[in-house]
């Protein structure tokens, strides 16, 4: 048996008062690094290493996916920003069918190697456009790799993890 739990699925029945009122879905987003182990239990895993790695760009590597010349260097790259525009098209013809359904939760999980830049990067940017795109989705983000680094402030003053 594996140390990863399974995503959760829950019944109709099940579903909170707060979320039948809101007729939404919550959309679990998460990043991770397969070096630091197995991928997160998540309804759907996306495999970012296809992209080229701002790690081996030696201004990049100290900043994460949270950095905007990270994310710049990622979106740059015609098969992020393709890659990007399809999920969004999909998760827009998804969603509805998630709330039609009484789903509750949904997760989607981006891995890179290390769970700093490409797989942090499109997390942020897929939440950033949910939130905005006046979707029926509560949206959490959390980033495995990161969220275990401290905080400091990098030299253009954006947070670097």
């Amino acid at each position: 048996m594996s140390n990863t739990s399974e995503p959760t699925s829950i019944k109709p029945a099940e579903r909170s008062a707060k979320s039948k009122a809101a007729n939404s879905v919550l959309l679990k987003i998460i990043s991770f690094g397969y070096k630091e182990g197995p991928a997160p239990a998540a309804n759907a895993l996306f495999d970012m290493r296809f992209l080229k790695n701002p790690y081996w760009v030696e201004e990049l590597r100290p900043l994460t996916g949270m950095d905007k010349p990270v994310q710049d260097y990622v979106m740059n790259q015609p098969a992020a920003s393709q890659f990007v525009s399809s999920l969004q098209d999909m998760l827009e013809k998804l969603i509805p069918q998630l709330i039609d359904s009484e789903v509750d939760e949904f997760s989607i999980a981006f891995g890179c190697t290390g769970g700093q830049h490409r797989s942090a990067t499109i997390a942020e940017l897929l939440a950033k456009h949910l939130r905005t795109a006046g979707t029926q989705v509560q949206v959490e983000v959390a980033h495995r790799e990161l969220d275990k680094r401290p905080v400091s402030k990098n030299a253009d003053g954006g947070n670097s993890q």
